[in-house]
Protein backbone atom coordinates (compact mmCIF):
# COMPACT_ATOMS: atom_id res chain seq x y z
CA UNK A 1 0.00 0.00 0.00
CA UNK A 2 1.16 3.41 -0.80
CA UNK A 3 -0.26 6.97 0.59
CA UNK A 4 1.66 10.21 -0.63
CA UNK A 5 1.44 12.51 2.73
CA UNK A 6 3.50 15.33 1.75
CA UNK A 7 5.04 17.82 -0.65
CA UNK A 8 7.48 20.19 -0.46
CA UNK A 9 8.20 22.79 -3.88
CA UNK A 10 11.14 24.84 -3.50
CA UNK A 11 12.91 27.06 -6.97
CA UNK A 12 15.67 28.75 -7.89
CA UNK A 13 16.73 30.88 -11.17
CA UNK A 14 19.55 29.61 -13.17
CA UNK A 15 21.11 31.46 -15.80
CA UNK A 16 22.31 30.03 -19.23
CA UNK A 17 26.40 30.19 -20.08
CA UNK A 18 24.75 31.55 -23.48
CA UNK A 19 21.82 32.17 -25.20
CA UNK A 20 19.41 28.97 -26.51
CA UNK A 21 16.91 30.00 -28.80
CA UNK A 22 13.74 26.77 -29.72
CA UNK A 23 11.06 28.07 -31.43
CA UNK A 24 10.04 31.65 -31.05
CA UNK A 25 11.84 32.17 -27.46
CA UNK A 26 15.33 32.59 -26.43
CA UNK A 27 16.19 31.39 -22.90
CA UNK A 28 18.77 33.73 -21.21
CA UNK A 29 17.37 32.36 -17.62
CA UNK A 30 14.91 29.59 -16.10
CA UNK A 31 13.28 29.25 -13.03
CA UNK A 32 14.40 25.67 -12.08
CA UNK A 33 11.68 23.76 -9.91
CA UNK A 34 12.49 20.76 -7.28
CA UNK A 35 9.85 18.55 -5.59
CA UNK A 36 10.18 16.58 -2.39
CA UNK A 37 7.72 13.69 -1.60
CA UNK A 38 7.07 11.93 1.66
CA UNK A 39 5.45 8.61 1.43
CA UNK A 40 4.62 5.27 3.17
CA UNK A 41 5.62 2.64 0.99
CA UNK A 42 4.46 -0.74 2.33
CA UNK A 43 5.14 0.44 5.57
CA UNK A 44 7.49 2.42 5.72
CA UNK A 45 7.89 5.90 5.31
CA UNK A 46 10.26 7.21 2.20
CA UNK A 47 11.37 10.48 0.77
CA UNK A 48 11.56 11.14 -3.30
CA UNK A 49 12.78 13.88 -5.48
CA UNK A 50 11.75 15.16 -8.72
CA UNK A 51 12.81 18.22 -10.66
CA UNK A 52 12.52 20.56 -13.91
CA UNK A 53 13.00 24.01 -15.65
CA UNK A 54 9.56 25.69 -15.95
CA UNK A 55 10.56 26.89 -19.72
CA UNK A 56 7.96 28.87 -20.81
CA UNK A 57 6.67 29.03 -24.91
CA UNK A 58 7.31 25.34 -25.08
CA UNK A 59 4.13 23.66 -23.34
CA UNK A 60 1.83 26.10 -24.89
CA UNK A 61 3.95 27.85 -28.04
CA UNK A 62 1.53 31.22 -28.07
CA UNK A 63 3.56 34.25 -29.46
CA UNK A 64 0.42 36.34 -27.53
CA UNK A 65 1.48 35.39 -23.90
CA UNK A 66 3.99 36.94 -21.74
CA UNK A 67 6.84 34.89 -20.50
CA UNK A 68 5.71 35.35 -16.52
CA UNK A 69 1.95 34.48 -17.61
CA UNK A 70 3.10 31.04 -18.32
CA UNK A 71 5.69 30.37 -15.67
CA UNK A 72 2.36 30.99 -13.73
CA UNK A 73 0.30 28.83 -14.97
CA UNK A 74 3.16 26.09 -14.99
CA UNK A 75 3.18 26.71 -11.63
CA UNK A 76 -0.16 26.34 -11.14
CA UNK A 77 0.08 23.34 -12.73
CA UNK A 78 2.24 22.12 -10.30
CA UNK A 79 -0.09 23.16 -7.32
CA UNK A 80 -2.46 21.53 -8.87
CA UNK A 81 -0.72 18.00 -8.96
CA UNK A 82 0.29 18.53 -5.99
CA UNK A 83 -3.08 18.88 -4.49
CA UNK A 84 -4.16 15.75 -5.98
CA UNK A 85 -1.42 13.67 -5.05
CA UNK A 86 -1.89 14.85 -1.17
CA UNK A 87 -3.34 12.01 0.96
CA UNK A 88 -3.51 10.19 -2.42
CA UNK A 89 -3.65 6.15 -1.53
CA UNK A 90 -3.57 3.15 -3.65
CA UNK A 91 -2.31 -0.74 -4.30
CA UNK A 92 0.52 0.20 -6.55
CA UNK A 93 2.93 3.39 -7.92
CA UNK A 94 0.41 2.98 -11.44
CA UNK A 95 -2.50 2.93 -9.40
CA UNK A 96 -1.50 6.36 -7.31
CA UNK A 97 -0.67 7.91 -10.47
CA UNK A 98 -3.45 7.03 -12.34
CA UNK A 99 -5.90 8.72 -9.90
CA UNK A 100 -3.75 11.53 -9.71
CA UNK A 101 -3.71 12.13 -13.83
CA UNK A 102 -7.33 11.25 -13.47
CA UNK A 103 -7.79 14.46 -11.12
CA UNK A 104 -5.57 16.30 -12.73
CA UNK A 105 -7.28 15.77 -16.50
CA UNK A 106 -10.68 16.64 -15.11
CA UNK A 107 -9.26 19.88 -13.68
CA UNK A 108 -7.13 20.78 -16.75
CA UNK A 109 -9.91 20.57 -18.90
CA UNK A 110 -12.15 22.83 -16.90
CA UNK A 111 -9.24 25.01 -17.13
CA UNK A 112 -8.76 24.72 -21.13
CA UNK A 113 -5.26 23.65 -20.29
CA UNK A 114 -3.56 21.22 -23.46
CA UNK A 115 -3.10 17.95 -21.68
CA UNK A 116 0.89 18.35 -22.37
CA UNK A 117 0.82 21.14 -20.22
CA UNK A 118 -1.48 19.49 -17.44
CA UNK A 119 0.61 16.03 -17.54
CA UNK A 120 3.64 18.04 -16.62
CA UNK A 121 2.27 18.57 -12.77
CA UNK A 122 1.92 14.48 -13.03
CA UNK A 123 5.44 14.05 -14.08
CA UNK A 124 6.81 15.91 -10.98
CA UNK A 125 4.69 13.77 -8.11
CA UNK A 126 5.21 10.54 -10.86
CA UNK A 127 8.53 10.91 -10.93
CA UNK A 128 9.13 11.64 -6.79
CA UNK A 129 6.87 8.62 -6.06
CA UNK A 130 9.56 6.67 -8.26
CA UNK A 131 12.33 7.91 -6.66
CA UNK A 132 10.73 6.50 -2.86
CA UNK A 133 9.57 3.17 -4.48
CA UNK A 134 13.55 2.63 -5.43
CA UNK A 135 14.62 4.14 -2.38
CA UNK A 136 12.26 1.92 -0.12
CA UNK A 137 12.93 -1.29 -2.56
CA UNK A 138 16.94 -0.54 -3.07
CA UNK A 139 16.77 -0.94 -6.82
CA UNK A 140 17.18 0.96 -10.01
CA UNK A 141 14.14 2.48 -12.19
CA UNK A 142 15.31 0.20 -14.85
CA UNK A 143 14.86 -3.03 -12.87
CA UNK A 144 11.71 -1.66 -11.60
CA UNK A 145 10.37 -1.19 -15.07
CA UNK A 146 11.45 -4.33 -16.23
CA UNK A 147 10.48 -6.73 -13.17
CA UNK A 148 7.17 -4.40 -13.20
CA UNK A 149 7.17 -3.07 -9.74
CA UNK A 150 5.36 -0.42 -10.21
CA UNK A 151 2.50 -2.77 -11.24
CA UNK A 152 2.20 -0.65 -14.23
CA UNK A 153 -1.27 -1.52 -16.63
CA UNK A 154 -0.26 -1.01 -19.85
CA UNK A 155 -3.56 -1.63 -21.44
CA UNK A 156 -4.82 1.53 -19.11
CA UNK A 157 -2.71 3.37 -21.30
CA UNK A 158 -2.86 1.92 -25.17
CA UNK A 159 -5.80 -0.47 -25.15
CA UNK A 160 -3.89 -3.00 -27.04
CA UNK A 161 -1.44 -3.91 -24.77
CA UNK A 162 -3.64 -5.13 -22.13
CA UNK A 163 -2.10 -8.46 -20.44
CA UNK A 164 1.45 -7.33 -21.53
CA UNK A 165 4.51 -7.41 -19.16
CA UNK A 166 6.68 -4.39 -19.49
CA UNK A 167 9.79 -6.56 -19.55
CA UNK A 168 8.75 -7.60 -23.26
CA UNK A 169 9.04 -3.86 -24.82
CA UNK A 170 12.32 -3.07 -23.03
CA UNK A 171 16.05 -4.13 -23.27
CA UNK A 172 16.96 -7.02 -21.00
CA UNK A 173 19.15 -4.25 -18.90
CA UNK A 174 19.75 -0.63 -19.26
CA UNK A 175 22.54 0.89 -21.73
CA UNK A 176 25.80 1.76 -20.41
CA UNK A 177 26.64 4.62 -22.68
CA UNK A 178 24.96 6.64 -25.05
CA UNK A 179 25.43 8.52 -28.04
CA UNK A 180 24.81 12.68 -26.96
CA UNK A 181 23.10 13.85 -29.28
CA UNK A 182 23.87 17.64 -29.98
CA UNK A 183 21.72 20.54 -30.83
CA UNK A 184 22.72 23.07 -33.08
CA UNK A 185 20.26 26.26 -31.92
CA UNK A 186 18.31 28.45 -34.13
CA UNK A 187 20.41 31.02 -32.86
CA UNK A 188 24.02 29.23 -32.17
CA UNK A 189 27.19 30.38 -33.73
CA UNK A 190 28.79 27.81 -36.30
CA UNK A 191 32.17 29.52 -36.46
CA UNK A 192 34.21 30.97 -33.49
CA UNK A 193 34.25 34.10 -35.51
CA UNK A 194 30.26 34.13 -35.29
CA UNK A 195 30.45 34.23 -31.78
CA UNK A 196 28.99 37.93 -30.21
CA UNK A 197 31.94 39.23 -28.09
CA UNK A 198 29.22 40.40 -25.21
CA UNK A 199 27.59 36.76 -25.52
CA UNK A 200 30.90 35.06 -25.07
CA UNK A 201 31.03 33.36 -21.90
CA UNK A 202 33.97 33.75 -19.49
CA UNK A 203 34.73 29.67 -18.87
CA UNK A 204 36.75 27.10 -20.43
CA UNK A 205 33.71 25.84 -22.43
CA UNK A 206 33.44 25.81 -26.11
CA UNK A 207 30.50 28.06 -27.95
CA UNK A 208 30.76 27.73 -31.93
CA UNK A 209 29.39 24.51 -33.32
CA UNK A 210 32.74 23.82 -34.78
CA UNK A 211 34.75 24.40 -30.90
CA UNK A 212 31.81 22.44 -29.50
CA UNK A 213 32.21 19.25 -31.90
CA UNK A 214 36.10 19.64 -31.62
CA UNK A 215 35.90 19.95 -27.60
CA UNK A 216 33.64 16.81 -26.82
CA UNK A 217 34.29 14.55 -30.47
CA UNK A 218 30.45 14.36 -31.30
CA UNK A 219 29.41 12.39 -33.57
CA UNK A 220 25.20 12.68 -33.22
CA UNK A 221 23.79 15.79 -33.29
CA UNK A 222 19.87 17.64 -33.84
CA UNK A 223 19.77 20.47 -35.98
CA UNK A 224 16.40 23.02 -35.12
CA UNK A 225 14.87 24.46 -38.86
CA UNK A 226 12.84 27.06 -38.39
CA UNK A 227 11.92 30.85 -40.11
CA UNK A 228 12.22 31.83 -43.95
CA UNK A 229 12.50 28.25 -45.82
CA UNK A 230 15.62 29.40 -47.96
CA UNK A 231 17.36 30.90 -44.77
CA UNK A 232 16.92 27.97 -43.01
CA UNK A 233 18.50 25.59 -46.34
CA UNK A 234 20.91 27.83 -46.62
CA UNK A 235 21.69 27.58 -42.70
CA UNK A 236 21.36 23.61 -42.65
CA UNK A 237 23.55 23.37 -45.45
CA UNK A 238 26.63 24.99 -43.58
CA UNK A 239 25.58 23.26 -40.29
CA UNK A 240 25.84 20.00 -42.69
CA UNK A 241 29.07 20.80 -44.18
CA UNK A 242 30.69 21.48 -41.09
CA UNK A 243 29.77 18.50 -39.13
CA UNK A 244 30.75 16.52 -42.12
CA UNK A 245 34.14 18.14 -41.74
CA UNK A 246 34.64 17.91 -38.21
CA UNK A 247 33.59 14.04 -38.05
CA UNK A 248 34.77 12.73 -41.19
CA UNK A 249 31.86 11.95 -42.80
CA UNK A 250 31.40 9.61 -39.82
CA UNK A 251 27.71 11.40 -38.18
CA UNK A 252 24.58 11.19 -37.87
CA UNK A 253 21.45 13.74 -36.88
CA UNK A 254 17.87 14.01 -36.58
CA UNK A 255 15.87 17.95 -37.89
CA UNK A 256 13.67 19.10 -35.55
CA UNK A 257 11.35 21.10 -37.50
CA UNK A 258 10.17 23.45 -34.38
CA UNK A 259 6.19 23.13 -35.26
CA UNK A 260 7.42 25.23 -38.25
CA UNK A 261 5.24 24.12 -41.38
CA UNK A 262 1.42 25.15 -40.86
CA UNK A 263 0.02 22.12 -42.82
CA UNK A 264 2.09 19.19 -44.12
CA UNK A 265 1.84 20.25 -47.99
CA UNK A 266 3.95 23.35 -46.80
CA UNK A 267 6.53 20.95 -45.03
CA UNK A 268 6.58 18.77 -48.48
CA UNK A 269 7.62 21.72 -50.21
CA UNK A 270 10.08 22.78 -47.85
CA UNK A 271 11.51 18.92 -48.13
CA UNK A 272 11.11 18.65 -51.79
CA UNK A 273 13.29 22.15 -52.13
CA UNK A 274 16.21 20.50 -49.65
CA UNK A 275 16.27 17.60 -51.53
CA UNK A 276 16.97 19.24 -54.45
CA UNK A 277 20.06 20.83 -52.93
CA UNK A 278 23.47 19.62 -53.78
CA UNK A 279 24.59 20.72 -50.74
CA UNK A 280 22.62 18.19 -48.40
CA UNK A 281 23.29 15.60 -50.04
CA UNK A 282 25.57 14.11 -47.19
CA UNK A 283 22.58 14.09 -45.35
CA UNK A 284 20.62 12.02 -46.37
CA UNK A 285 21.84 8.53 -45.62
CA UNK A 286 22.57 9.97 -41.84
CA UNK A 287 19.46 11.51 -41.27
CA UNK A 288 17.81 9.84 -38.04
CA UNK A 289 14.31 11.32 -38.49
CA UNK A 290 12.18 14.71 -38.67
CA UNK A 291 11.09 15.35 -35.09
CA UNK A 292 7.98 17.76 -34.81
CA UNK A 293 7.63 19.45 -38.54
CA UNK A 294 4.23 20.98 -37.92
CA UNK A 295 2.30 23.13 -35.02
CA UNK A 296 0.25 20.86 -32.49
CA UNK A 297 -2.46 22.91 -33.51
CA UNK A 298 -2.42 20.72 -36.63
CA UNK A 299 -0.15 18.05 -36.48
CA UNK A 300 -2.79 15.25 -35.92
CA UNK A 301 -5.05 16.59 -38.13
CA UNK A 302 -6.60 14.08 -41.05
CA UNK A 303 -5.61 16.26 -43.67
CA UNK A 304 -1.63 14.71 -42.50
CA UNK A 305 -2.67 11.20 -43.17
CA UNK A 306 -4.00 12.22 -46.45
CA UNK A 307 -0.45 13.75 -47.65
CA UNK A 308 1.97 11.17 -46.15
CA UNK A 309 0.14 8.01 -47.49
CA UNK A 310 0.38 9.67 -51.19
CA UNK A 311 4.18 10.49 -50.40
CA UNK A 312 6.32 8.16 -51.03
CA UNK A 313 9.68 9.81 -50.59
CA UNK A 314 8.98 11.64 -46.94
CA UNK A 315 10.97 11.05 -44.53
CA UNK A 316 10.71 9.72 -41.28
CA UNK A 317 8.44 11.72 -39.18
CA UNK A 318 8.17 12.04 -35.39
CA UNK A 319 5.83 13.91 -33.17
CA UNK A 320 7.20 15.60 -29.79
CA UNK A 321 4.46 18.44 -28.61
CA UNK A 322 2.13 16.68 -29.72
CA UNK A 323 2.43 13.75 -27.75
CA UNK A 324 1.10 15.04 -24.88
CA UNK A 325 -2.03 12.51 -24.01
CA UNK A 326 -1.79 8.56 -24.14
CA UNK A 327 -4.08 8.33 -27.39
CA UNK A 328 -1.92 10.88 -29.12
CA UNK A 329 1.07 7.74 -30.88
CA UNK A 330 -1.88 5.68 -31.70
CA UNK A 331 -3.22 8.15 -33.75
CA UNK A 332 0.06 9.77 -34.98
CA UNK A 333 1.19 5.95 -35.80
CA UNK A 334 -2.89 5.63 -37.80
CA UNK A 335 -1.47 9.33 -39.64
CA UNK A 336 2.33 7.46 -40.81
CA UNK A 337 4.34 8.88 -38.26
CA UNK A 338 6.84 6.29 -37.02
CA UNK A 339 7.09 7.33 -33.52
CA UNK A 340 7.12 9.53 -30.58
CA UNK A 341 9.71 11.40 -28.43
CA UNK A 342 10.39 10.81 -24.74
CA UNK A 343 11.66 12.84 -22.01
CA UNK A 344 10.44 12.87 -18.36
CA UNK A 345 8.50 15.65 -18.35
CA UNK A 346 6.19 13.61 -20.45
CA UNK A 347 6.10 11.12 -17.71
CA UNK A 348 8.18 7.85 -17.41
CA UNK A 349 4.70 5.63 -17.32
CA UNK A 350 3.87 6.97 -20.37
CA UNK A 351 7.06 6.47 -22.02
CA UNK A 352 7.85 2.78 -21.02
CA UNK A 353 3.69 2.14 -22.75
CA UNK A 354 4.81 3.96 -25.63
CA UNK A 355 8.05 1.76 -25.89
CA UNK A 356 6.09 -1.19 -25.24
CA UNK A 357 3.15 0.02 -28.17
CA UNK A 358 5.64 0.33 -30.71
CA UNK A 359 7.52 -2.68 -30.17
CA UNK A 360 4.02 -4.43 -30.21
CA UNK A 361 3.42 -2.82 -33.55
CA UNK A 362 6.36 -3.56 -35.18
CA UNK A 363 5.99 -7.62 -33.89
CA UNK A 364 2.84 -7.71 -35.40
CA UNK A 365 3.92 -5.30 -38.42
CA UNK A 366 7.26 -7.89 -39.51
CA UNK A 367 9.25 -5.07 -41.69
CA UNK A 368 7.63 -1.86 -40.00
CA UNK A 369 10.26 0.36 -38.85
CA UNK A 370 9.37 2.25 -35.78
CA UNK A 371 11.36 4.89 -32.98
CA UNK A 372 11.54 6.13 -30.08
CA UNK A 373 13.60 9.24 -29.96
CA UNK A 374 15.39 11.15 -26.81
CA UNK A 375 15.11 14.35 -26.41
CA UNK A 376 15.69 17.12 -24.03
CA UNK A 377 14.59 20.27 -22.52
CA UNK A 378 18.02 21.74 -21.67
CA UNK A 379 17.89 19.50 -19.25
CA UNK A 380 20.35 20.06 -16.42
CA UNK A 381 20.77 18.41 -12.87
CA UNK A 382 21.72 17.56 -9.93
CA UNK A 383 18.28 15.87 -10.18
CA UNK A 384 16.34 16.35 -13.85
CA UNK A 385 19.71 15.43 -15.75
CA UNK A 386 20.54 11.91 -14.29
CA UNK A 387 16.88 10.97 -13.84
CA UNK A 388 16.34 11.52 -17.21
CA UNK A 389 18.90 9.72 -18.38
CA UNK A 390 18.34 6.82 -16.26
CA UNK A 391 14.81 6.17 -17.80
CA UNK A 392 16.14 7.18 -21.56
CA UNK A 393 18.94 4.08 -20.59
CA UNK A 394 15.85 1.87 -19.60
CA UNK A 395 13.73 2.29 -22.48
CA UNK A 396 16.74 1.56 -24.64
CA UNK A 397 17.39 5.06 -26.32
CA UNK A 398 20.80 4.86 -27.38
CA UNK A 399 21.35 8.63 -29.03
CA UNK A 400 19.88 11.34 -26.13
CA UNK A 401 19.67 14.82 -27.37
CA UNK A 402 21.39 16.76 -24.58
CA UNK A 403 21.93 20.36 -24.30
CA UNK A 404 21.69 21.35 -21.07
CA UNK A 405 25.41 20.77 -20.90
CA UNK A 406 26.50 23.53 -23.72
CA UNK A 407 23.92 26.35 -22.53
CA UNK A 408 24.22 25.94 -18.65
CA UNK A 409 27.78 26.04 -17.08
CA UNK A 410 27.71 23.06 -14.97
CA UNK A 411 26.57 23.18 -11.67
CA UNK A 412 27.85 27.01 -11.10
CA UNK A 413 24.59 27.83 -10.61
CA UNK A 414 23.85 26.13 -7.48
CA UNK A 415 25.38 26.03 -4.34
CA UNK A 416 28.90 24.74 -3.53
CA UNK A 417 27.67 22.70 -0.75
CA UNK A 418 25.42 20.57 -3.80
CA UNK A 419 28.98 20.16 -5.82
CA UNK A 420 30.49 17.47 -3.85
CA UNK A 421 27.14 15.54 -3.13
CA UNK A 422 26.56 15.06 -7.24
CA UNK A 423 30.54 14.43 -7.72
CA UNK A 424 30.52 11.58 -5.23
CA UNK A 425 26.68 10.64 -6.63
CA UNK A 426 27.89 10.34 -10.32
CA UNK A 427 31.99 9.92 -10.78
CA UNK A 428 31.39 9.12 -14.15
CA UNK A 429 29.06 12.08 -15.52
CA UNK A 430 30.47 14.68 -13.78
CA UNK A 431 34.06 16.17 -13.36
CA UNK A 432 34.94 18.54 -10.95
CA UNK A 433 37.12 21.47 -11.99
CA UNK A 434 39.97 22.86 -10.48
CA UNK A 435 37.26 25.00 -7.94
CA UNK A 436 35.34 21.66 -7.51
CA UNK A 437 32.80 22.69 -10.17
CA UNK A 438 30.77 19.92 -11.43
CA UNK A 439 30.69 20.03 -15.54
CA UNK A 440 28.92 17.00 -17.32
CA UNK A 441 31.99 14.60 -18.64
CA UNK A 442 31.09 13.60 -22.56
CA UNK A 443 33.88 11.95 -23.94
CA UNK A 444 34.10 10.84 -27.57
CA UNK A 445 30.47 11.76 -27.95
CA UNK A 446 29.31 9.52 -25.33
CA UNK A 447 27.80 9.55 -22.04
CA UNK A 448 28.67 7.00 -19.42
CA UNK A 449 25.99 6.10 -17.13
CA UNK A 450 27.70 3.52 -14.84
CA UNK A 451 27.02 5.31 -11.66
CA UNK A 452 23.54 6.80 -12.49
CA UNK A 453 21.92 3.67 -13.77
CA UNK A 454 22.51 3.10 -9.89
CA UNK A 455 21.80 6.10 -8.42
CA UNK A 456 19.76 8.30 -10.27
CA UNK A 457 16.41 6.88 -8.73
CA UNK A 458 16.73 5.34 -5.13
CA UNK A 459 20.13 6.97 -4.35
CA UNK A 460 21.23 9.29 -1.27
CA UNK A 461 19.23 12.33 -1.52
CA UNK A 462 20.47 15.73 -2.68
CA UNK A 463 21.04 18.32 -0.06
CA UNK A 464 19.73 21.48 -1.01
CA UNK A 465 20.19 23.71 1.89
CA UNK A 466 18.89 27.13 1.42
CA UNK A 467 19.23 26.53 -2.63
CA UNK A 468 16.76 27.92 -3.09
CA UNK A 469 12.98 29.18 -1.63
CA UNK A 470 10.10 26.81 -0.22
CA UNK A 471 7.24 28.53 -2.15
CA UNK A 472 4.53 25.43 -1.61
CA UNK A 473 4.00 22.91 1.02
CA UNK A 474 1.39 20.94 0.82
CA UNK A 475 -0.11 17.75 3.10
CA UNK A 476 1.55 16.73 6.74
Amino acid sequence: MIEIHHLRWSERELHTRIPFKYGIATMVKVPHVWVELSATIDGERVTGQAADHLPPKWFTKDPNRGLEDEIAEMRDVLTQAGAAATGARGDSVHAVMHGVAQQQETWASGQGHPSLLAHFGVTFVERALIDAFCRRYQTTVGAALRSNGLDVELGDLHPELAGMNPADGLPTESLATVASRHTVGLGDPLEDDEVIPEEKPDDHLPVSLRAVCRHYRLHDFKIKVAGDPGAALDRLERVVKLIGEETGGNFVTSIDGNETFETMDAFKEFWTAARARPGLEPLWPRLMFVEQPLHRNHALGDEVGKTVRGWSEHPPLLIDESGGSESDLRRALDLGYIGVSHKNCKGVIQGLANRCLLVKRMRDEPGRTLQMSAEDLSNVGPIALPQDLAVQAALGNASVERNGHHYFAGLSGWPESVWPQVLNKYPELYAGEANGCPFVRVQDGRIDLTSLNVNAFGGTPIEFGNAGPVWLEQGG
